[in-house]
């Protein structure tokens, strides 16, 4: 698992196919934050039809889980974790 600095934005991509096939879909994404909390996440078209990808940003120290989730013609989901430490830079 990579780790990332409090304050940064990281860009989670997801791609949904279907017999190797990129399909166009509907996507949700979710961010569950350290303190328990879940954020809705805008998700954005990528460089293809069914590739979708959410920006987030890491305010909390701790371990972020991002669920990307195709609700249309593919029916899958996406989740990763993205773990937070305290910057060299944070001084609070």
């Amino acid at each position: 698992m990579a780790t990332y600095d409090k304050g940064d934005r990281v860009r989670v991509t997801a791609t949904f196919k279907t017999a190797g096939t990129v399909t166009a879909t509907t996507s949700t994404s979710t961010q569950r934050k350290p303190d328990g909390t879940d954020t809705s996440l805008t998700v954005q078209g990528g460089s293809g039809t069914g590739i979708y990808y959410v920006d987030v940003d890491l305010d909390q120290i701790g371990t972020h889980t991002v669920k990307v989730a195709s609700t249309d013609v593919v029916i899958a989901s996406e989740t990763v974790e993205l773990e937070v430490t305290k910057s060299v830079f944070d001084h609070s």
